[in-house]
């Protein structure tokens, strides 16, 4: 063997950092994984000069923020460590001549990174590259220093190739993400329109939810007027009171911070997304934490809320059906009840010899509270009622239907036309709360003595017209039926001439309003009735009835209308 030369040695070593930063350069350039670059950055000079520590961090964009992505010889735990660095520096320090102004110079001290390389490109400094000193103790000399700044120029634009196939990857995999998402939206879209059950979009919108978004608690609340009402809950209990304020929501509410709704965030919500449509609030999407525990990111804010309003569209949709379909079945019950309530009130008037009888009923709804009725009590004996149920529609024309059955069952047993009225009170007042009350006049006309015996339990008191025109109105009787038991109730008996005519009436008739809010009136109905033309009651009630109607003109007609005339036959 050859005596060693000493002038090789340096040239061997020289050729030694020559073959490691090819080494270097090669392995830094066959991959473009940034994990690998880093590694790679490291291991390889650490491993040439025995190096037993280094690290390597980089910077943030657009910041002054640095953070550990790869170290060796270090605890883990500094791994993704972050440091303020304002000024990085530009060349190769060692970390014992450093001036500890800045707390990241201590940070190195601490852990024994003895000097410090920057990563830098055309954009300027990219990261920081820190070495501990040699495992044997001895300190770099100058073609050490040389091959480690050597190493940090080409470590640089691997580092920066390597960041930007990061980037792409990232982008790539949000795009993927998003795709997914997109797909899930359209997917989920579609099969909430094939259902109008708003509890089953409920349910769909929050297991998607769940499973996109890896969460294990969900809520879909809707509105209902001036309150978000709980559609379906998923993994909380049911019975959960959300509270008062929901309503108000018309941006993302992050639970984690703010004060706002406690029990909801006691609940296990994270957020709270309105859903929207037309900029109007219809829902709230109540997401809880997600299992891995991550923060939502901005991305999936996005999806919860284009899910959201894709969801509340078809919530609205079947809310609308469903509106309708009740709006549908109202009307048919109420259609079923104007046909039982047409069949309560007589359809055709009985023929008494010398009189001519004729009635009429028109509700201003489908069903009202106003009633007649003309019941035969003996060959020569009939009752006639009429009435006005206080209130409007269904509930007046119940308790309509109720008040001619108590009549016809007591008219034929009644001692006396005071005592019919008597137990009608009773029975009104027994089965009926404070605010019903109920206006009738009852008169029973004897077509062979030609005279009419009436009571009137505050009614709208009926005219009664001679032959000459002279009227007078029938008062005699006693208060509404319904307000106070046990009331008496007087009556009177007017002897009928021929040529007179009695006219019964609700208050459909004199309040008749135009469009000018003015009532068509008693004074009016006083004029039209003492007119002396000779036509037949039919006739008679029709003409009143289109002079009532021409003077509301294009008005609504405001309550049920009810006319019998009975005249006197010459």
């Amino acid at each position: 063997m050859l005596p060693s030369d000493p002038e090789r040695d340096p040239l061997d070593k020289k050729l030694l950092e020559l073959t490691a930063l090819f080494d270097i350069c090669r392995s830094l350039t066959s991959s473009l994984s940034l994990r690998s670059i880093l590694e790679n950055t490291l291991r390889i000079p650490m491993g040439q000069l025995l190096i037993g520590k280094g690290a390597v961090l980089l910077k943030r964009a657009e910041s002054s923020d640095f953070v550990v992505e790869e170290l060796k010889g270090l605890p883990r735990t500094l791994l993704h460590k972050m440091l303020t660095i304002q000024h990085p520096p530009e060349h190769l320090l060692f970390t014992d001549k450093m001036e500890p102004g800045d707390g990241w110079i201590s940070f190195f001290r601490e852990f024994g990174l003895a000097l410090l390389l920057p990563l830098a490109s055309s954009k300027g400094c990219i990261g920081l590259i820190g070495f501990g000193p040699k495992i044997n103790g001895k300190t770099f000399d100058e073609g050490e220093i040389e091959f480690l700044d050597s190493l940090s120029n080409v470590a640089a634009t691997a580092v920066v190739n390597g960041m930007m196939v990061d980037e792409i990857q990232s982008i790539n995999r949000k795009l993927d993400r998003k795709v997914q998402q997109l797909n899930t939206i359209f997917d989920i879209s579609h099969e909430l329109n094939t259902t109008l059950d708003r509890e089953k979009i409920g349910s769909m919108l929050a297991f998607a939810v769940m499973g996109e978004l890896l969460v294990n608690r969900c809520a879909i609340l809707a509105r209902d007027g001036n309150r978000m009402d709980l559609l379906v809950a998923k993994g909380i209990a049911t019975s959960f009171q959300f509270e008062t304020g929901l309503e108000h929501i018309v941006e993302t509410v992050f639970l984690t911070d703010t004060d706002r709704f406690p029990s909801v965030r006691e609940a296990g919500m994270a957020i709270l997304v309105p859903m929207t449509i037309q900029n109007e609030v219809k829902g709230i999407l109540a997401v809880g934490e997600k299992i891995s525990g991550n923060a939502f990111s901005d991305n999936e804010i996005d999806f919860l809320k284009t899910l959201g309003n894709q969801a509340v569209s078809a919530l609205e949709n079947a809310r609308l059906f469903e509106e309708e379909l009740e709006k549908k079945l109202l009307e048919e019950e109420l259609s079923l009840a104007q046909k039982i309530q047409e069949d309560l009130l007589p359809k055709d008037l009985p023929r008494l010899p010398g009189f001519d009888l004729a009635a009429v009923n028109i509700p201003s709804r489908q069903v009202g509270g106003d009633y007649f009725d003309v019941i035969p009590i003996s060959e020569t004996r009939t009752g006639m009622a009429i009435a006005d149920v206080s209130g409007k529609g269904a509930g007046a024309a119940l308790l309509m239907a109720n008040l001619q059955a108590f009549l016809r069952a007591l008219v034929p047993d009644a001692h006396s036309i005071p005592d019919l009225v008597h137990r009608l009170n009773n029975l009104i007042h027994q089965n009926t709360g404070l605010d019903k009350y109920i206006t009738l006049f009852y008169g029973e006309l004897d077509a062979l003595k030609r005279t009419f015996t009436f009571s009137n339990a505050g009614h709208n008191p009926p005219i009664w017209v001679n032959a000459l025109g002279q009227i007078r109105e029938l008062t005699t009787g006693g208060i509404v039926l319904g307000m106070l038991p046990d009331m008496e109730y007087a009556i009177e008996t007017v002897p009928l001439a021929p040529g007179d005519r009695i006219v019964l009436y609700t208050d459909g008739v004199t309040e008749a309003q135009n469009g000018s809010g003015e009532e068509f009136g008693e004074e009016a109905l006083k004029g039209f009735v003492s007119r002396k033309e000779k036509y037949s009651s039919a006739v008679w009630i029709k003409a009143l009835v289109d002079a009532v109607g021409q003077f509301r003109g294009e008005a609504l007609q405001s309550d049920d209308l009810t006319l019998m005339v009975v005249q006197v036959e010459e």
